[in-house]
């Protein structure tokens, strides 16, 4: 069972992955997401993003949400999105497409949603039996 910061984790790695050494990606006429020349892009991505605060949970809504920060300056944006002169190499969409970050993503939002059904369920059982009647879920 993955956590959201194992989900975090695995997004980072495969965006990264997708920097350098690159993954297949037809888009770009080299054939690969490769986008590394100094490193100083990927040791900025790389430090800026840790797994543990790349997901937040607002206590009051339990709305939960997950944020990437690209490198500074903008130098990350041009490389995901491309410019004019030069094409996107969209290495945070090919992590995001990755089939290890979506069966992360798949295991957690289970678990997630498992607990909200639960909850919801016991809810109701307390709503009934208060009522006098009797609810029984399997």
């Amino acid at each position: 069972m993955k956590t959201f910061k194992e989900v975090a984790k695995i997004y980072k790695d495969q965006a990264l992955r997708a920097i350098n050494p690159g993954v297949p990606y037809s888009g770009y006429k080299t054939g690969s997401s490769k986008a590394i020349k100094t490193g100083k892009m990927y040791r900025e991505i790389a430090q800026r993003n840790e797994p543990t605060r790349m997901f937040n949970q607002d206590k009051r809504s339990g709305k939960t949400t997950f944020t990437f920060t690209f490198s500074s300056p903008d130098y990350a944006q041009y490389v995901q999105y491309g410019t004019k002169k030069m094409g996107a190499r969209p290495f945070a969409q090919l992590a995001a497409q990755s089939v290890e970050f979506k069966k992360a993503v798949n295991e957690v939002m289970n678990v997630e949603i498992s607990k909200v059904l639960d909850d919801i369920f016991s809810d109701l059982t307390k709503m009934w039996e208060s009522g006098g009647d009797n609810l029984s879920v399997s």
